[in-house]
């Protein structure tokens, strides 16, 4: 049994393998249909249905739960149920977690986001998150795409490209040493002997690592995330003239 995590709103991809006996090869199936269900009890909140159950491989299949962005914040049964070769019926059981989605007003990320990547939450996030999208926009600042009335984008793969591409600028920022989203901590080289200390920035004879790895205002991560959808590359327009 696998347990997942998702917040509020968010797409998670369930996974299920078959196989003919535990630690066993993978064995083909037919029928495959996936339940979701509140642990606690009642309605189903997905199937049993067949429909957007995809095959990966012989004995692999997978299925997108889109989670309403109002679904009850609980722990949930993804339940699986596959005919195998000898017309037995097989079942397969993870658990998934649904977790509040807590916005950071003035971020196109949560906290959440950021520590699921990161692999811990730093005590100042949502500063850094504001910060980090306030990057994005300006690296975006003559990119044209479809927003609403307060700004923000429509198009999905947009709201997840600028998501994780905050995400990604947050953790380099903290890599580099700079725990305020403000600029970047200098890298110091340097020596002692005895009492005397001497101390010398990294980037004094050079361009530093953290100059190389950055694109604009964003960390390399940052910007190839932003630019596999379609968001970078965009210069003013100017128009002949007259017009």
């Amino acid at each position: 049994m696998t347990a997942w995590t998702v917040q509020q709103g968010r797409t998670l991809v369930l996974p299920v393998e078959w196989r003919a006996y535990e630690g066993g090869p993978l064995t083909a199936v037919t029928s495959v249909t996936i339940e979701i269900a509140p642990v606690a009890g009642g309605a189903s909140v997905v199937g049993p249905t067949s429909t957007g159950v995809v095959s990966a491989g012989t004995g692999l299949n997978a299925y997108s739960w889109a989670v309403d962005a109002a679904q009850d914040p609980a722990d949930y049964y993804a339940i699986w149920t596959a005919t195998d070769a000898d017309d037995d019926e097989v079942t397969a059981v993870d658990t998934v977690t649904v977790v509040e989605l807590i916005p950071v007003p003035g971020a196109y990320a949560t906290i959440t986001d950021l520590s699921d990547v990161y692999g811990s939450t730093p005590a100042n996030a949502a500063m850094l998150l504001v910060r980090a999208s306030r990057d994005v926009d300006r690296a975006l600042l003559t990119s044209v795409y479809p927003v609403d009335d307060d700004g923000l984008p429509t198009e999905a793969d947009h709201i997840e490209a600028l998501r994780w591409a905050t995400v990604e600028q947050v953790i380099g920022n903290l890599d580099s040493g700079n725990r305020t989203g403000t600029g970047a901590a200098p890298r110091r080289s340097g020596f002692t002997i005895g009492k005397l200390s001497v101390q010398q920035a990294a980037g004094a004879g050079g361009a530093s690592a953290a100059q190389v790895d950055r694109i604009g205002p964003l960390w390399s991560q940052a910007w190839i995330i932003l630019q596999s959808a379609g968001l970078t590359g965009h210069g003013p327009s100017t128009w002949p003239a007259g017009y």
